[in-house]
């Protein structure tokens, strides 16, 4: 899987081990969604920062399933994907970007 340049130029890296590893092990519903998640992080409707980790951010766009957003948890110091998922909306949070 690529590394990816987000609109504020951090560049972030989404590991195969993090995709078929964690991702679609414990996200099954993100299965063959890659494409979907690289664009989240490169043209995201929107940017957050977690409450609960200074260095991460929730990086959100569009989801082919209607009703579901795509949700993407990234370590922004440490430049890498945790986590991502489908979510039904944006948490609550300090917005980053736009």
């Amino acid at each position: 899987m690529p590394t990816i340049k987000d609109p504020l130029g951090r560049l972030i890296d989404l590991s195969d081990t993090t995709w078929f590893g964690h991702i679609i092990k414990g996200h099954p519903e993100m299965r063959g969604l890659n494409a979907e998640a690289c664009a989240t992080l490169s043209i995201p409707t929107a940017i957050l920062h977690t409450t609960s980790d200074r260095d991460c951010r929730l990086y959100y766009g569009p989801s082919p399933q209607p009703g579901l957003i795509i949700c993407i948890v990234a370590d922004v110091a440490r430049r890498f994907v945790k986590t991502a998922y489908l979510a039904r909306k944006i948490k609550q949070g300090i917005q980053e970007w736009p």
